[in-house]
């Protein structure tokens, strides 16, 4: 009698994102980031109090956008099963995490790190301690996320170029002049339209890579439906950022060529955010469901 032939194996389905990674990674960051929008921007004129450093609060109420826009995509990163809808936001992510413990560190001497206020010295230490564990924890995820096998869906065409394009020059702008500020923060510093220290324009400088960065990789996707949580954390940042600057406009030198600079990047990043969710849906194909495998087929003996 012949031996039983081999099944066909059926095709693997979508790669989905490791429960792991949203445990440790995703969740958790979401969180601390939605923690911190609120702190920053509801107490941005008492940083010296109970922040990890004394910043300007119009520099606080900034940062508070961002980590609003970072909270928006991290928690629908978290309701999202496919990883080519996440991994923008997980690389993104990371990379901030990386580039803020490095600000932290070249800049503790302006934390509060040997005293004052008992509450901002408490969260300069645990600010400084959660950024030191995150690369550790970030490396769980990630090798949780990649023992995951899965297909990757193919890529839809390429956008158009005024879709792209856009997309392509500012993210440059935006990556290559935050790289500037987080290596030199000093000249910056010394001619920025508000009170800032180096610490505070080189988080600055990290926030404007990490946009650039994943504006450029947003664009690599090539479908805005898997980068719609990057959209929207664009549309949070940049309406935000733009309230911030009316709240306390009177803080601001308007005069300086810098201070329109800022209104100008928040004003992009607003812009893409809204065009990137409005246009999505005309763009991009509709999305299919994978039909269940079919029963494996036997060739005859």
């Amino acid at each position: 009698m012949s031996a039983q032939p081999p099944l066909l194996s059926s095709p693997l389905p979508h790669r989905p994102v490791s429960r792991i990674l949203k445990a440790v990674v995703l969740v958790p960051l979401a969180l601390a980031a939605g923690y911190v929008f609120l702190s920053l921007t509801l107490l941005s004129s008492h940083t010296d109090g109970f922040f990890a450093w004394r910043m300007s609060p119009v520099t606080a109420t900034l940062l508070g956008a961002a980590y609003g826009g970072s909270c928006a995509m991290l928690a629908l990163a978290a309701c999202t099963d496919s990883w080519v809808k996440v991994r923008v936001a997980v690389f993104a992510s990371s990379l901030f995490m990386l580039l803020m413990l490095g600000a932290l560190l070249l800049g503790r001497g302006e934390m509060h790190l040997r005293g004052g206020a008992l509450v901002g010295f408490l969260s300069a230490w645990i600010w400084l301690g959660v950024h030191l564990l995150a690369p550790l924890v970030g490396l769980v995820g990630l090798g949780a996320q990649w023992r995951i096998r899965g297909a990757l869906p193919p890529r839809p065409p390429r956008l158009p170029w005024w879709v792209s394009a856009p997309m392509a020059v500012n993210g440059t702008a935006l990556a290559l002049a935050g790289a500037v500020l987080y290596v030199d923060p000093a000249p910056a510093a010394r001619r920025w339209p508000w009170q800032a220290g180096q610490l505070d324009v080189r988080v600055i400088g990290a926030w404007c890579l990490v946009f650039g960065v994943a504006l450029l990789l947003s664009r690599q996707e090539a479908e805005l439906r898997r980068v719609r949580g990057g959209m929207a954390a664009l549309v949070c940042t940049g309406g935000f950022g733009l309230l911030g600057l009316v709240r306390y406009a009177d803080r601001v030198h308007w005069a300086s060529p810098g201070a329109w600079l800022v209104v100008l990047v928040l004003c992009s990043l607003l812009g893409l955010g809204l065009s990137g969710v409005g246009i999505s849906a005309l763009l991009d194909p509709p999305e299919i469901t994978p039909a269940p495998p079919s029963a494996p087929v036997v060739r005859p003996a």
